[in-house]
């Protein structure tokens, strides 16, 4: 978790599921949309990104494969909730910029 998260933002949870960012594996809140998990991944400058939280703009999408499926799918990380084992494979140029190693 990034040092600077107000985590009255968050959905509640109880423990940190387990997914792969552009390969490196990293542990978000259950309970709460991708987007979120890369706040809590990446600190609150993500908050401040184009984003619109709600579906309309598209700055969030990803490319992800998720649990049990073979096929990489385009989502938008403010609708999809986080899922244990989900790979997201590519960024949209938008969330790219928060990404730290």
């Amino acid at each position: 978790m990034s040092d600077n998260v107000n985590l009255d933002l968050f959905e509640p949870f109880d423990r940190l599921l387990e997914i792969r960012v552009c390969g490196k594996t990293r542990a978000v809140p259950e309970n709460n949309t991708l987007l979120r998990g890369f706040h809590y991944i990446f600190g609150d400058s993500v908050v401040t990104g184009r984003f619109c939280w709600n579906n309309e703009c598209g700055n969030c999408e990803v490319s992800c494969r998720l649990p049990g499926e073979e096929a990489t799918r385009r989502i938008r990380g403010c609708q999809a909730l986080v899922e244990e084992g989900m790979d997201v494979t590519e960024m949209s140029p938008d969330l790219a910029l928060f990404v730290k190693d």
